[in-house]
């Protein structure tokens, strides 16, 4: 069973991630917009981590490959949503 590369473990750990991550995100960053620039590279080096965890083998290589996955959320989301509030706040009210 842990010779999968994905599996229910990393499926778990994954939406773990991504909640607390975007809960983070939208909770801390989005209404202090300057803490992107502690946050995004603090992810970043969170992501790398996952990526060499998700290198080992079996049930550690799930975990880590559920923290790369999941950790991807919060920058991803601020990728987004940034760029579309900027614009819906340049269009103004319809």
């Amino acid at each position: 069973m842990t010779d999968n590369r994905y599996g229910p473990l990393t499926f778990a750990v994954a939406i773990l991630h991504v909640f607390v991550v975007d809960f983070v995100t939208w909770l801390f960053v989005l209404p202090m917009w300057p803490l992107v620039f502690v946050v995004l590279p603090a992810a970043l080096v969170y992501i790398g981590v996952g990526a060499l965890v998700a290198r080992g083998p079996g049930r550690i290589g799930q975990i880590g490959r559920g923290m790369m996955l999941g950790s991807l959320s919060g920058p991803l989301s601020l990728l987004i949503f940034i760029p579309a509030f900027a614009i819906a706040n340049a269009i103004g009210p319809i």
